[in-house]
């Protein structure tokens, strides 16, 4: 999967440079974008192809060999006479995550470690042996940085939903959410800048379009871009329920190609590296990335009753009439929407009787004024503790953080508690 969102991440720079070249009416630019995106993409395809498997189903019967010839030159040979079926299935083995506690560890320990290495340049930033020390410790931070808070977060997701998955859904969810960043980079890159500019007659200030691209650009262009992402894997929505599961993990996915952005930039701070990379780590990882899932999470929901209507007006056929066998539980039961119930007292699981909205327009609203809340109250006090003593100024800006990673928690333990108490 690491391998997966470094490579999205480079096809992300030659999507934008191709979409550059739309804009400048450049054909070199976009040749040069598409060839260099081309085996990127094969690349891609082939490590997402489907992963088979050979099922082999041994019946008893009075009319069948005790010895069977299989490919490869292998043979079955059964204690009873049997009749041999083969098949070739996808693979559906179910998702397996570490638990959210030892990714949580490992994430805290290699920010520690990794501000430690980092924070002697603070004395000396001239200093070879400091240097060498950062830059061999830097990579590791990196992808210890971006990539376990989402993990964490994923397997939080997977072990509280209580909902069987494969692995296949799982990595799915995840690279839609990843690629739903691609249209977003391009709205929040080319298309509103260049509308600002134009309504504006060119006379738009710099600070005034990164504000409008954060405040409302990012909010309406992201959210919408996450909510297609859903509705693509609109093969896997059953229910309200699946539908939240599927919007939390491509929030996750999204904010996982964010983060490595993120994470990356703190790492070129210079003697400040150590601060750098330690705030912008923690902070997102406790506060962004949880707030892009539960903001998609909204949307999922209210996409997965709309799809749950549709799909009760459709009669569907018992499946149990068709002699399938389910990988995920041999004995019986559905590979989707079925799943063993575990009583967990956690922060995120409480009884709520919040009746959440059903109407996509609504949900999709509230994700939007959600994440722009987060956005335009961050610049708003930003812009404030500019005029305030430096270290006045941080206290606010830093006890505002506090404050919204709290609303954040406490608005997503009822809506996670609401949704979870659904019929699925």
């Amino acid at each position: 999967m690491l391998s997966i969102v470094i490579l999205l991440w480079i096809l992300a720079q030659f999507v934008l440079l191709i979409a550059i070249g739309f804009v400048e009416l450049d054909g070199a630019i976009i040749i040069a974008g598409s060839l260099c995106s081309f085996p990127l993409v094969a690349l891609l395809l082939y490590i997402r192809r489907p992963k088979l498997e050979h099922l082999i189903i041994a019946e008893p019967t009075t009319q069948g060999q005790y010895i069977h010839s299989l490919p490869n030159s292998k043979i079955l040979q059964t204690p009873v006479p049997t009749t041999v079926r083969q098949f070739i299935v996808r693979s559906r083995h179910p998702l397996r995550v570490p638990k959210s506690k030892q990714l949580w560890l490992l994430f805290l320990g290699g920010v520690l470690v990794s501000s430690i290495a980092f924070a002697p340049l603070l004395f000396d930033s001239s200093n070879l042996m400091f240097i060498l020390l950062a830059l061999f410790v830097a990579i590791p931070a990196w992808l210890v940085g971006f990539s376990t808070p989402v993990f964490a977060w994923w397997s939080f997701s997977s072990s509280r939903f209580h909902m069987s998955t494969t692995r296949q859904q799982g990595e799915a969810m995840l690279i839609a959410g990843m690629l739903s960043t691609f249209p977003a980079l391009i709205i929040n890159s080319l298309i509103t800048p260049g509308a600002v500019s134009l309504l504006s007659g060119g006379q738009a200030s710099a600070a005034l379009v990164e504000t409008i691209t954060i405040v409302i650009s990012a909010p309406v262009g992201e959210e919408l871009c996450k909510a297609l992402a859903v509705l693509s894997l609109a093969g896997m929505i059953d229910s309200k329920k699946r539908g939240f599961q599927v919007g939390f993990t491509v929030g996750l996915g999204f904010a996982l190609l964010e983060n490595l952005q993120y994470i990356l930039l703190s790492l070129f701070a210079g003697e400040v590296v150590a601060f750098s990379y330690g705030f912008t780590t923690v902070i997102r990882g406790i506060g962004s990335i949880p707030g892009h899932a539960m903001w998609t999470a909204c949307s999922g929901y209210a996409i997965g009753h709309m799809l749950e209507q549709k799909r009760q007006a459709i009669q569907i056929p018992d499946f149990k009439q068709w002699n399938l066998v389910n990988p995920l539980n041999p004995s019986g039961g559905s590979a989707i929407g079925h799943g063993t119930h575990y009583n967990q007292s956690t922060l995120f699981t409480k009884s709520s009787n919040l009746q959440l909205p059903t109407s996509v327009p609504v949900m999709l609203g509230i994700a939007m004024l959600g994440h722009a809340f987060w956005n335009g109250s961050s610049i708003l006090i930003s812009y404030i503790s500019i005029n305030l003593d430096p270290v006045l100024g941080l206290i606010v800006e830093l006890g505002w953080i506090v404050i919204l990673i709290t609303l954040l928690w406490t608005f997503g333990r009822f809506v996670l508690a609401a949704a979870m108490e659904q019929e699925r």
